[in-house]
């Protein structure tokens, strides 16, 4: 009995024995390390490739156990671990220091390779979103081609009808002696019924509110002419208009001025006695012609019948209202040389035609049978 015991703790203390010389103790801090370089191997790995590294089974205690020697003590299990297994603490350590390496002298190309999406994704935002923050306007009409500097601009006042331009409001007195034509007389000449130069000196009213353009003596066959720039509101739009005044006689006001309908601007005359006495007047829908006429189609494209456009305009809504019109739009006249231009002064023609000689005629007698 006395010799069992004997051989039981002698068994003991050789198990015990045996155990204490298996384990390897390994120190906190290089534990430590080895996990985070196999971390970051695996970050490293996940970050280049866009895959993600499915993590190796395995804990601590399933690490394989190595005695004093360097053998392990099972080597029948650890022969029949598959191929897969967690690796032993020297390979971990050698493949943390590999990454590492691979760290370090990776090329900066491939790094900055890694954060160009991101930058360009935010490009592209801002230029999406830049429409929907600046909203396009459309621009006004009248400032789509300026002659000159920008600031030239007026405000006036929104017209709220139109009147004739002589025997202010309804051309009392006066007759039509030639009406327009698309492609030939683009406006109407007004002659007082008494014929020649009767009506000489006779006041030239503007026919709605507005602001002058244009305002000086032309020479050749326009002699003194004003024009008069006007807006006005018809079927929910803001519209400009210029009328044109010559053969004046005398200009009574100047670029830049507001005007007013029924304001008396020029005396009628005769582009300085080429003709009889009478008024060339026009309406254009098209604000760039000013004084080159010859640059643009003479036709209702650029043009109004100026009795139709008055005689439908008469009455409108919205006048009065300040608005801001530009000024320097006749982008063809700038290369004109008014000082170089002949002037037919004094080279009186006997003047009229045989049809304003019709029309005044058919004037006289409707007058004389509204008096009877």
């Amino acid at each position: 009995m006395d010799g069992k015991i004997f051989i039981a703790a002698l068994l003991c203390s050789f198990a015990a024995f045996a155990t204490f010389g298996q384990v390897v103790e390994i120190p906190r801090d290089e534990s430590a390390r080895s996990a985070q370089i196999s971390s970051e191997q695996h970050e490293e790995e996940e970050g280049l490739t866009g895959q993600t590294t499915p993590a190796q089974p395995g804990n601590a205690p399933n690490a394989i156990k190595q005695n004093a020697s360097g053998l392990p003590t099972k080597p029948a299990v650890a022969q029949a671990q598959p191929a897969s297994a967690r690796p032993t603490i020297e390979q971990m350590r050698r493949a943390g220091a590999l990454a590492a390496q691979r760290v370090r002298n990776e090329p900066p190309e491939v790094q900055s390779h890694a954060t160009a999406p991101s930058s360009q994704t935010s490009k592209i935002e801002v230029v999406a979103a830049r429409p929907l923050d600046h909203p396009a306007r459309e621009p006004e009409p009248m400032f789509a081609h300026l002659a000159g500097p920008r600031s030239e601009l007026a405000f006036i006042k929104l017209a709220d009808g139109f009147d004739f331009p002589v025997g202010k409001p309804d051309a009392n007195g006066y007759y039509k002696a030639r009406g327009f034509r698309p492609n030939g007389h683009v406006g109407e000449d007004w002659d007082g019924v008494g014929g020649g130069d009767t009506d000489l000196g006779d006041p030239i009213y503007c026919i709605g509110d507005g602001v002058v353009v244009f305002a000086r003596d032309c020479h050749l066959g326009w002699g003194n002419v004003v024009i008069v720039r006007h807006a006005y509101r018809e079927a929910g739009f803001t519209r400009n208009i210029d009328s044109l005044y010559a053969h004046l006689q005398k200009i009574l006001v100047r670029r830049g001025q507001p005007v007013k309908r029924g304001q008396e601007i020029a005396t009628l005359g005769n582009a300085h006695g080429l003709y009889d006495g009478h008024l060339h007047f026009e309406i254009r829908k098209n604000i760039e012609i000013g004084m080159s006429r010859a640059k643009f189609a003479q036709n209702l494209s650029n043009y109004f019948d100026p009795s139709q456009f008055i005689l439908s305009h008469r009455h409108l809504q919205g006048g009065g209202r300040s608005y801001r019109i530009a000024l320097n739009t006749f982008t063809h006249d700038a290369r004109i040389r008014w000082d170089k231009l002949p002037n037919y002064s004094h080279a009186h023609t006997g003047g009229g035609s045989t049809e304003s000689a019709a029309a005044l005629r058919k004037a006289l007698a409707t007058r004389n049978t509204v008096a009877q």
